[in-house]
This record gives structure tokens, C-alpha cells and sequence, in this order.
């Protein structure tokens, strides 16, 4: 999306009629697309002869406006490229005969045209051996039953391409419709396919299945992916990041105003819902009323809208109320925006909205004639006269460039998480040249929130197959009843994506449910509130203090004005808490789960240690020393039992020295180190030698220490367990030393402590690259409870 998919399909073809190899091709496309391609084709290569197969070509053709009686108020995917009138009389099909004999007949001929023409004039276009056949927005064909897929894979021509930025969009089916039109039947038959792949990928993606299912699913995945790598080229935003400005992209959970919940509660309360469990009514229906709740009560009610006067009212609408403050905000800082929403009878209450706020826009859905609607995009992208861009999420956001707005409000979350990407993709693209924020709004503890639940499933499910077939797992199989359920009571409780994602990444959250005098107040004895209206435990904060030392830092700035622009939106009451979309959408990130799992390693080995080294020490009298490393007994390993005054340097080491080069050095004590180099040591060398032997001592000893417990539940071998692995993997800081300074400075507290006491402790102490470790380690020793008062971290028994 936005990646020069276009330029790229016109420049191979272009390399083909010039190389004499060219016959003439077909480019099947969404309606809004038809001149767009005819456009790049004639900038690109000017010797193709263009022509477009649709009505919104001809001069004077008569438009029928679609029908607002639809069953649904969805726009479907057929509206995408939906010649507006049904059914062409058998004289229209004929007049297409000359244009196509033209294309045929030219040896630079490209036939540009829609599914749904390719649909009617099948019996024309399809005995046609055309040269290639390109389908651009190709997941128009992901429904493997649907007539438009059948007619477009019995294209005649065996050199076939799909161009699409979501092969995937809600299950594994839809990528095998797609390959199957590529190269069919590379992936067998769909049952089988859906039996050997599907299922066992699915069913292992859950957070609750089996360790059977997990690995059948990671195994099956491995091997689909092989499958298609090869006939796959695959293109992300990170391969062009040099070229495109920052993308900044935020979750806002709004709260039902008190209209809208007792309208929501009421309808899970009625007969409809009840019929809907029972299976007599279709659960759509359903979901269809919840969501119109979400974005406006009186969209239940919009046949008696003509008289009412009030229809629309902002203040009735959560997101209502967040938009009004955001457009308010981004108008006077000169930012451009487009707002896209599902539904038609949506965007009439947000024009009606700018209507009265004097807003200048442009409106572009369904109805929008085809003729008008590159005009309508090219206004807008060429003067800085129109503020508001509002777009129906299916029209609006399929494959236009609409680089002239730098901000993005996506009003309401759809099913196919690749809709709203679509939509978002408009203005971060190659061209533009502003940083781009966007808004996502999410009504929480409603349906919205599933939705929005069932976007992120899908995501991953995509990048189990796509990047990386060790997709992290969070959510659940769930049942119908899940969805029909209102969680937004506690209005200071957390969402319940927050509660999933909270702890995955320290961006995750971002602004909180407590006001920031408060936070204040009890920063040096509580830690703060934070996104999800709970109080942060110390990862949180010690994020925010490393954040705080790149607060000079540019895009630091960024940041800091973005999370003060939420803020305040909070303090307006105008939404509930916010999330970073990005950091979720990055929880597969390979980088950072390595981190994790290796600091995760490393706090076991040394909340081992600690563990052994305290039941070695607990043998001992109390009256005994503890060892230090230098004196003491208690808890000291055998090894440490050696000669107190070392030993006598034989005058054949520095002989030898020359013939020990090549020996190891790992391990050498200072004075032999000196000696075989044949020239004494500096005094600061010294120095330096003697602490490094007094930590190889340490680690020494707890690896004896290792060997002594029989009976130890050790997660990892003996040789695993010294602090040296664990400081060469995670940089300077000694595991084993720190996990027994965390464990001494709880124990001084009781046994328990806030995380605002011990950010405040060791917050000068580690550096923002030791934090993974610290994070681990702290958790190895100890849990985190949530009080009224605070999170405290509570240590287990076995350290107390």
C-alpha cells in the first residue's frame, strides 16, 4: 500500500513491449482505480494504447444512484467497483465489441476494466488469450466461492498477477483463493487444504491451546510458508523508511455518554438478544444495533430524522465529542484531515456536524459518481482550501492517494482488519511529506472492542504465515455470548485491551484515568496512573525516566506533544485512556522477543543462585561470617578454601611465554597474565586484573554452588549459571548482584513495596538497556498485587 505496486506492474509490462515480447493485457481493478491506472500508464509508458471497459468513460452516460433500501447499511465489497446499475441490456455489452477488437488488434493495446464488467462481459473477455492479466486490490477475489473469483480464473492466459497489501484478511481460505488464481492448484484442493492447514494453524493461534496444538500449528505454518515464498513478493513500509515521514498511530477508547449506555444496556436486555442465543435470529443483527450505539443513538432512529431537529446532536455520541475537540485542535495547528467511517447514514451526521462547525470539506462514498471521484481526490490533494476529507472506509480507502491530508481519524473499527489498514495507508505513502498522525476511536467495553480484538488476531494470524511462524499467542476462543456484553462500568477500571497488551511493551499504554495533579501529588510514594487507569509497576516508570533523558531528542518533542494533546482530551472527559497501536501490531517483533527470552533466561539462572546460595548459607551457625569473596565461611563454596597468599611465580613462565600465545586467556589471574607477557604490569592494570578475579570468584562459586544441590529444580545446566554468560550477554551489570540487591532492599520494606519506591531506588542505577533484565529479575523474586493504594511487588516465600 502506497509502495509503487502500480509503477511497478507498468514498468515490467512496459519491459516487455519494448523487448517485443508484449501482447496485449488486461488490468482488472476497483472502479475508483479505472483512471488512476490510465493515468500512470500514459505517464509511464506512453506507448501503450489505453483503453478503460466502463461506462464512466463514456461521455453522457446515464447513472443510477444505488439504492438506500440495501438489507445492510454496510457498504460491500461489490459497491467497490458496482457500475451502478445492475443488469446491462444485451446493446450495451455490443458496444463494447469495437473497443475491445482495438485493444486486440494493437500490439501496445491494455484493456483497463472492473470485476464487475469482467462479470457481465465474460463471455467476451474470456475467450480472449490475453498476454497477462493483472488484478490489482486482488482480495477482491478472496472468497473462493464468490462468482466474481470463478470468472477471473478462467482468464485465459496461464502469466497472471495479484496486487494487494492484504492476502490475508480473516482467514486462510482467502490466500489460497488468491494462490489458486496464480498458480492453480499449488496449494491442492480447498478442503484439503483447510483440513492439512487451516484448522491446525487456527485452533494452535488461540491463547489457550494445547503445547500439541501450538507446535502442529508452528510446523504447518513453516511448511505453508515455503510453499508460497517463492511465487510471493512481498514489500513492507520498512524497505522505503528513508523515504517516508513518522507514523504515529493511536487506540482512543471513548466512553458511552449516558444515553447511549442505557440504550446499549436496554438492548442487551431485550427479547432480540435473547432470540439471537436461542438461534432464531440472526446474530448480525445484533451486532449491526450494538455498533449504531456506538457511533450515535440516533442512528436507530434515523427514518424520523427529517423531523427532528436534534438528529445528530454531537453531545449524545462519545466519539462524537472526541472528534469535535480533535478537529478543533488540528484546525488551528493547520493539520488536514480524513475521516472515515463505515456507513453512509454516519458520514450524514458528520456532515451535518461540519456543516454547523463551518468547516470546509469534500464527501466521497458509494453514490459519488465515478467521473467525479479523481476530481474530487485531486482538489483535495492540490489546494489546502478543504480541511476535512470524509470517506466511507470501502470507497474512500481502497487504493487512492490522498497524501494531502497528514492526519487520519477512523471512526468505527470494521471486521477485516485490512479495511481500516487500507483506509490509514491513504496518507502514509510514497509522496508524502509531513509526519502522519492516526486516531482510531474504539468505544470500550463494547462490541467495537472485540472487533477491534478480532483486527489484531487476524494481524498475527497473517504474520504467522507471512514473517514469522512464532506469532505470539493473546486471545482466546470465545463464544457468541462474549460479544453481547457491556465491561465499561468501573469508569476508572482498565479496558480490557490494556489488560491484555499492558504488559507487553512499556509504549503500549500512554495516557491514563487520574488526573496528573494527582500524580503529582503521589509520584514519591505511589506510582503513577497510567493508560489503562490502573497504577503502573516500575517498568512503566522506568521507561518514562529513560524517555525523560531523551526528552531533548526531536522526535522526543514529538512524543511529548502528542501525549500532552491526549491528555488533554482526557482532562476534557473526552476519552477514557489511549493505546499505541503500533506497539501492539509490533508484539511479534523477532528483535525484541529475543531480549525478552534471554533476560528472561538470565534473572532464572540468577534467582537460582540466589536460591541455592541462601539455603547453603542457612546450614551454617549464625555466629559464622557470611562469605564475602575475600573473608567469611558461611555459604562459601570448597573452592574458595584455597592459599590466602597465592602463589610463587616460577621463573619458566616467562620463558614459556612466547610458546603460550595462542593459549586461551579467558580465566588468567592478573600476576600470570603479567608474567606471560613478559613485562610487569602497570599498577592500574593491576587493579583492573584484581576486581575482574574477584567476580570470576563470585561466579566460581555459585557455580560450585549449583553442583552441591542435588535436589535443585534448576531450569538450566551448572556450566549456564555464572554471571559472566549472563553479563556477556546483557552488557555490564552483574545478574547475581543485582538480584540480591533487589531482594535486600524489599526485605529492608517489610517484604513488600511500591514500584514507585523502587523506580526511585534504582532508577540512577540502570541503564535503559539493563531494564529487560531488571523487569525479569524483579519478577523471578517477587509478584506484583494491586492494592487501593498502589501496585506493590511482594516477595515470595522462598526469599523472605
Amino acid at each position: 500500500m502506497g509502495l509503487g505496486k502500480t509503477i511497478q506492474v507498468l514498468a515490467f509490462l512496459g519491459a516487455l513491449h519494448f523487448s517485443n515480447m508484449y501482447t496485449p493485457s488486461i488490468i482488472i481493478c476497483p472502479v475508483t482505480l479505472l483512471r488512476q491506472w490510465k493515468r500512470e500508464a500514459q505517464k509511464w509508458y506512453p506507448r501503450f494504447h489505453v483503453e478503460i471497459l466502463h461506462d464512466s468513460a463514456v461521455d453522457g452516460a446515464r447513472k443510477k444512484k444505488q439504492s438506500d433500501s440495501d438489507e445492510s447499511d454496510y457498504e460491500s465489497d461489490e459497491s467497490l467497483d458496482s457500475d451502478n446499475g445492475r443488469g446491462t441490456p444485451l446493446r450495451g455489452i455490443k458496444r463494447w465489441d469495437a473497443l475491445i477488437n482495438k485493444v486486440l488488434k494493437s500490439d501496445s493495446g491494455l484493456l483497463i476494466t472492473t470485476y464487475e464488467q469482467l462479470r457481465i462481459l465474460g463471455e467476451k473477455l474470456l475467450d480472449v488469450e490475453w498476454g497477462y492479466a493483472v488484478l490489482d486490490e486482488g482480495h477482491r477475489i478472496r472468497n473462493p466461492n464468490a462468482e466474481v473469483t470463478i470468472v477471473c480464473k478462467q482468464l485465459q492466459t496461464v502469466h497472471r498477477i495479484i496486487m494487494t497489501g492484504a492476502p490475508i484478511q480473516n482467514k486462510l481460505s482467502e490466500l489460497w483463493s488468491l494462490f489458486d488464481f496464480v498458480f492453480p492448484g499449488k496449494l491442492g484442493v480447498l478442503p484439503v487444504f483447510e483440513a492439512e492447514f487451516a484448522v491446525p494453524i487456527q485452533v494452535g493461534g488461540y491463547a489457550n491451546a494445547s503445547p500439541l496444538q501450538v507446535s502442529t500449528a508452528y510446523r504447518c505454518a513453516v511448511v505453508l510458508r515455503d510453499l508460497i515464498m517463492p511465487y510471493l513478493l512481498r514489500r513492507m513500509k520498512v524497505d522505503v523508511n528513508a523515504h517516508l515521514p513518522k507514523k504515529t498511530e493511536h487506540v482512543l477508547f471513548c466512553s458511552l455518554t449516558p444515553e447511549q449506555r442505557s440504550t446499549y444496556r436496554a438492548f442487551l436486555a431485550s427479547s432480540e438478544v435473547e432470540q439471537i442465543f436461542e438461534g432464531s435470529r440472526n446474530s448480525l443483527y445484533g451486532i449491526d444495533v450494538m455498533r449504531k450505539i456506538c457511533n450515535h443513538p440516533d442512528l436507530l432512529e434515523r427514518e424520523h430524522a427529517s423531523s427532528n431537529p436534534d438528529y445528530g446532536n454531537p453531545e449524545r455520541s462519545g466519539k462524537m465529542k472526541v472528534v469535535s475537540q480533535v478537529l478543533k485542535t488540528w484546525k488551528e495547528q493547520g493539520h488536514r484531515v480524513l475521516l472515515f467511517t463505515q456507513t453512509q447514514q454516519m458520514l450524514d451526521i458528520l456532515e451535518s456536524f461540519l456543516i454547523a462547525n463551518e468547516y470546509s470539506y469534500r464527501r466521497m462514498d458509494g453514490n459519488t459518481a465515478v467521473k467525479h471521484r479523481m476530481a474530487l481526490i485531486d482538489e483535495f490533494n492540490n489546494s489546502d482550501d478543504v480541511f476535512v476529507f470524509i470517506l466511507t472506509t470501502k470507497v474512500g480507502g481502497l487504493g487512492t492517494n490522498l497524501t494531502g491530508a497528514n492526519r487520519v481519524i477512523i471512526f468505527d473499527p470494521d471486521w477485516n482488519p485490512s479495511t481500516d489498514m487500507q483506509a490509514r495507508e491513504r496518507a502514509w505513502r510514497i509522496g508524502q511529506r509531513r509526519d502522519v498522525t492516526v486516531y482510531r476511536l474504539i468505544t470500550r467495553g463494547t462490541i467495537e472492542e472485540k472487533v477491534y480484538h478480532r483486527q489484531i488476531y487476524k494481524h498475527f494470524l497473517t504474520n504467522k504465515i507471512l514473517k514469522n511462524p512464532q506469532q505470539r499467542r493473546f486471545f482466546k476462543a470465545r463464544d457468541l455470548k462474549d460479544l453481547f456484553i457491556l465491561t465499561d462500568e468501573d469508569h476508572a477500571g482498565s479496558t480490557e485491551t490494556s489488560n491484555i497488551f499492558g504488559q507487553l511493551s512499556e509504549q503500549v499504554n500512554i495516557v491514563g484515568t487520574e488526573k496528573d495533579d494527582q500524580q503529582g501529588q503521589n509520584r514519591s510514594t505511589s506510582a503513577a496512573p497510567y493508560a489503562d487507569g490502573t497504577v503502573t509497576d516500575e517498568k512503566d516508570d522506568l521507561q518514562r525516566v529513560d524517555d525523560k533523558e531523551k526528552s531533548n531528542d526531536e522526535n522526543g518533542r514529538e512524543k511529548d506533544d502528542e501525549t500532552h494533546f491526549l491528555k488533554n482530551l482526557f482532562d476534557a472527559h473526552g476519552i477514557h485512556s489511549a493505546v499505541n497501536h503500533d506497539a501492539i501490531m509490533d508484539a511479534h517483533d523477532d528483535d525484541k522477543i529475543r531480549l525478552d527470552e534471554q533476560a528472561s533466561q538470565v534473572a532464572q539462572r540468577a534467582a537460582e543462585a540466589l536460591r541455592q546460595s541462601r539455603m547453603l548459607r542457612s546450614k551454617e551457625s549464625i555466629s559464622i561470617p557470611t562469605w564475602t569473596g575475600k573473608s567469611g565461611a558461611a555459604g562459601a563454596p570448597s573452592s574458595s578454601l584455597r592459599q590466602k597468599f597465592g602463589s610463587t611465580v616460577n621463573s619458566n613462565l616467562v620463558r614459556k611465554s612466547q610458546s603460550q600465545e595462542d593459549l586461551p586467556k579467558h580465566g588468567t589471574s592478573g600476576l600470570a597474565a603479567g608474567a606471560a607477557s613478559g613485562k610487569a604490569l602497570s599498577s592500574a592494570d593491576l587493579l583492573s586484573r584484581i576486581r575482574g578475579n574477584q567476580v570470576k570468584a563470585v561466579g566460581d562459586g555459585l557455580e560450585h554452588q549449583f553442583v552441591l544441590s542435588s535436589g535443585s529444580s534448576s531450569r538450566v545446566r551448572p556450566n549456564e549459571a555464572g554471571p559472566s554468560r549472563g553479563s556477556q550477554n546483557l552488557g555490564g551489570v552483574q545478574p547475581e548482584v543485582l538480584i540480591r540487591q533487589i531482594c535486600t532492599f524489599i526485605q529492608q520494606r517489610g517484604g513488600n513495596t511500591s514500584s514507585a519506591t523502587i523506580v526511585e531506588h534504582f532508577k540512577d542505577r540502570i541503564p535503559s538497556k539493563e531494564l529487560p533484565l531488571f523487569k525479569n529479575l524483579l519478577k523471578e523474586i517477587s509478584t506484583l498485587e494491586k492494592r487501593p493504594s498502589g501496585s506493590f511487588w511482594v516477595l515470595k516465600p522462598e526469599y523472605q
